[in-house]
């Protein structure tokens, strides 16, 4: 199957890293990868009070999962998960919903992230979360709401009330 291209992406431009979520591209440099001189992405991504810088090399900017920010019809289609009815860990049994929901948090897909936030605001509505759950709940988050929130030019907070209020509808 052949490989799709790696996205080009220019200093200043947003990027979504499936692991951490959104950042911003602040300089494109020649660095020595494996003995070779190689163009990198350097990326910073905000969390909390502090970032991650990432060193990405160009040519695999596709492999590491590396896209542009979402459209305004996919942030929709994410808004639509939430009020979504069944869970996406439904049956599964417990030792095995964790790994599942890390599953969908590195897949980079924005539905699938919402899967996993949407669950865990149920969850989170009924009883308190434990530690693993509380992890897996902030980086749903952290990937997805700055994400939507730029789309949508909305408020971080405003984008997290909407997310909250579906996954409750939806239940």
């Amino acid at each position: 199957m052949p490989q799709s291209p790696s996205p080009v992406f220019g200093v200043g431009d947003p990027v979504v890293c499936p692991a951490h979520g959104l950042g911003k591209v602040v300089a494109v440099e020649r660095r020595e990868v494996d003995g070779l001189a190689r163009d990198v992405y350097v990326i910073l991504i905000a969390v909390q009070d502090t970032s991650i810088r990432l060193v990405v090399p160009v040519q695999a900017a596709g492999v590491a999962g590396l896209r542009r920010p979402m459209n305004r019809k996919t942030a929709a289609a994410v808004l639509a998960v939430f009020r979504e009815p069944r869970s996406a860990v439904e049956g599964m049994p417990v030792a095995r919903q964790l790994r599942h929901y890390q599953e969908l948090l590195t897949s980079g897909s924005p539905a699938e992230v919402a899967r996993v936030l949407r669950d865990l605001l149920r969850l989170r509505s009924r009883r308190e979360l434990s530690f693993g759950r509380q992890g897996l709940l902030d980086s749903a988050r952290r990937m997805l709401v700055r994400e939507v929130a730029l789309v949508l030019g909305d408020t971080e907070a405003k984008v997290e009330r909407r997310f909250e209020k579906a996954s409750c509808a939806g239940a």
